[in-house]
């Protein structure tokens, strides 16, 4: 099957590939950066999740939403209303990937760069004086890295920070306590992407990229797939939130997995990704920042 989904892929893959290569390299874009998300039931944290993004950079959003029935829209409507967010009614199982190849084909030549991450992951740039198109630039847009097609970023896995139940206020502000720096998740990746230089998605963390075109990390290291270890992050890394309190744990795992709705995840994956060596507290230099806004 593999081989005879290849053999159909390949002219397309060739012909976009071939084009780009000759494409002119200098436009301009409605969107210098943006993010892509499948999203449902996030009405608890999305308003502070797009807040936050806004004030790094990110000038737009694709959000796909999966059958909400809380108060995720009613959250977002100054941010739909002002033109920020775009929101867009995506329901069915197993719908992360049609989500991600929608953006790209619709969405993508809008967009100098697209983020591919989810709502409980948080871009963050180690430098707060650098914005993150600065960042993305110093990395990417490089002329003798003309096939690199994207940024490899690492997850950095936030645990429960021992709380049992949901606390008053946001995500950054509570959850203080991460996994160290070979802990369990953080070999993983998401990746920001020149959706040009994109041919799909076939699996959520990392893309199938036209002929000749690849990932890098921080480093310019060539990053092959979704597990890529890093040891030591100085420049972007992704704080993933992946467990929060035990309470909002359990209450989610009903929803099952976005790109694999018949999975549930289990109590025991709750307790071997709720690691809480390292104090950190970094994100607090946004929070004071963002009260205003979050009222």
């Amino acid at each position: 099957m593999k081989k005879i989904s290849y053999v159909v892929e390949a002219p397309e893959r060739l012909y976009r590939t071939i084009k780009e290569r000759f494409r002119t390299q200098t436009r301009e874009y409605r969107h210098q950066i943006a993010i892509v998300a499948i999203i449902k039931n996030e009405g608890a944290y999305i308003k502070e999740w797009v807040t936050y993004h806004t004030m790094i950079g990110v000038s737009h959003f694709y959000l796909f939403d999966n059958g909400s029935t809380d108060s995720t829209k009613a959250e977002l409507v100054h941010y739909i209303e002002s033109g920020i967010v775009d929101f867009i009614p995506f329901e069915g199982r197993n719908r992360q990937l049609p989500a991600y190849n929608y953006a790209l084909k619709h969405y993508g030549n809008d967009c100098r760069y697209m983020a591919f991450i989810d709502a409980d992951e948080f871009l963050f740039v180690m430098n707060k004086a650098q914005r993150l198109e600065d960042i993305i630039d110093e990395l990417l847009n490089v002329p003798a890295k003309k096939s690199v097609g994207g940024l490899a970023v690492n997850w950095r896995m936030f645990g429960s920070s021992g709380l049992e139940h949901r606390p008053e206020g946001g995500v950054l502000e509570n959850y203080l306590y991460r996994a160290a720096e070979d802990g369990k998740g953080n070999n993983c990746i998401k990746t920001i992407v020149n959706p040009r230089k994109v041919y799909k998605y076939k699996q959520p963390h990392f893309p199938t990229y036209l002929y000749g075109y690849y990932s890098i990390d921080e480093n310019g290291n060539k990053v092959k797939g979704w597990s890529h270890p890093v040891e030591q992050i100085n420049k972007i890394r992704i704080n993933h939130y992946f467990t929060k309190s035990k309470e909002e744990w359990v209450e989610r795992r009903s929803f099952g997995k976005a790109d694999k709705s018949d999975e549930k995840r289990t109590i025991e994956e709750f307790y071997a990704h709720d690691n809480n060596e390292i104090f950190d507290d970094s994100m607090l230099y946004y929070v004071q920042q963002m009260e205003t806004q979050l009222k």
